[in-house]
């Protein structure tokens, strides 16, 4: 979706709209590290404010994604409910060539045409940032084995008993002390 910036009214102009498993599929990169799913389609409530030298974004990303665990792998859900709160300004810093030192208030601000303004990619980049780094089921995850696959938080792992999971130990074999050493 696009809103052109003279067609926002003075009083500003509120949008709400819903999105499908279709429409964050065109923005997840192909084999998208995260198996990223929605689990119900993401509301969406914003509310464009028009100054003259800025355009604020307000509202709120709600839903429930599916994500696949970074340590077991097993899908699970995770709640979604973003605050947005987003400032949208033309002048870009450096634009002039010059290096520019920004403000800590500055780091808030994105930047774009000043005539056009983009809600699907605000809308996805809110959502990609809501992600945490490493997306756990649990804290208390205890992942897969290296060894045999065995997902440890719902079973034992079937690697022979007094095997050695350290990576490094097939770096025994190579150095052997030779007899009379």
């Amino acid at each position: 979706m696009r809103v052109r910036v003279d067609e926002i009214p003075e009083s500003g102009r509120s949008l709400s709209f819903y999105w499908d498993q279709e429409t964050l599929a065109r923005f997840l990169p192909e084999g998208d590290p995260f198996g990223l799913k929605l689990s119900s389609p993401v509301s969406v409530v914003l509310f464009l404010d028009r100054r003259t030298d800025h355009v604020r974004i307000t509202g709120t990303i709600t839903g429930t994604l599916e994500v696949a665990c970074h340590r077991c792998l097993e899908p699970f859900t995770f709640p979604l409910d973003e605050r947005v709160d987003i400032y949208l300004v033309t002048d870009k810093p450096g634009e002039r060539g010059d290096e520019v030192e920004l403000q800590a208030e500055e780091l808030f601000h994105e930047f774009f045409d000043g005539e056009v303004i983009d809600v699907d990619i605000l809308v996805v980049e809110q959502i990609f940032l809501a992600l945490p780094v490493k997306v756990l089921c649990s804290e208390e995850c205890k992942g897969i084995c290296p060894g045999c696959g065995a997902n440890l938080n719902e079973e034992a792992c079937r690697c022979k008993s007094g095997a050695s999971r350290s990576p490094f130990a097939g770096l025994a074999v190579v150095k052997k002390p030779k007899s009379g050493e």
